[in-house]
């Protein structure tokens, strides 16, 4: 009955929410970007811009999460340094409510599929993440991910880490999905994240045999 009742009623309202806030990181986004070459955009940014996009978007990151019902983000252990672990690979893949692992890791670098970057407003936001973008009709593209990958991932300065969902798809959380290998053939040292929502009723699993939308 809660299920249905506020799945109903809160969850239109929360969605709507979510989106205007969505909306309002636009301009930070661009602001990072604009007029900046493609080429500078997969090098560390530096400045007033950088640090003023950084931090609007993280907070109104956490704005958005908070209003989708992530009220506390809980945090076990200490996340490594950059330069302790410069590529981080989180586990299980469950839900498109995953990316709410940006925050406790301060908005690393994601992959995210090409067509994602004429989306409007999430490809300004990936832009701004600097992220690395591959395509699932290009058979070479893979290949340019994971020397992309390995190359940021050797890059000195103020270039964030880069993050990897490695099961590569969304699954029931029950068992993890078989790793692909892109993530770990840099050779450097890696850190492990274990994803958990801790909801007894599971709301936020994608692949998740039960009631639907």
């Amino acid at each position: 009955m809660q299920f249905y009742l506020l799945g109903a009623v809160l969850a239109p309202l929360r969605v709507a929410l979510a989106f205007l806030v969505l909306f309002l990181a636009w301009p930070f986004a661009l602001l990072q970007v604009l007029g900046r070459p493609e080429a500078e955009l997969k090098e560390p940014l530096v400045g007033w811009r950088s640090a003023v996009s950084h931090s609007s978007i993280y907070f109104l990151s956490r704005l958005m999460f908070f209003l989708l019902g992530f009220l506390r983000i809980r945090v076990r252990g200490q996340r490594a340094s950059r330069l302790e672990a410069p590529i981080l690979v989180a586990a299980p893949h469950s839900t498109f409510f995953d990316p709410i692992i940006l925050l406790p890791c301060d908005l690393p670098i994601v992959v995210s599929r090409t067509e994602n970057l004429h989306v409007p407003v999430i490809g300004a936001l990936l832009r701004f993440n600097q992220a690395i973008l591959v395509s699932r009709h290009d058979p070479a593209s893979r290949k340019k991910v994971v020397e992309e990958g390995k190359r940021r991932a050797k890059v000195g300065g103020f270039l964030p880490q880069v993050l990897f969902f490695p099961e590569g798809t969304c699954s029931n959380k029950k068992a993890l999905l078989k790793f692909k290998p892109g993530a770990f053939i840099s050779g450097v040292p890696i850190q492990p994240i274990l994803i958990r929502y801790q909801n007894s009723l599971d709301s936020t699993t994608w692949a998740w045999r039960g009631p639907g939308v």
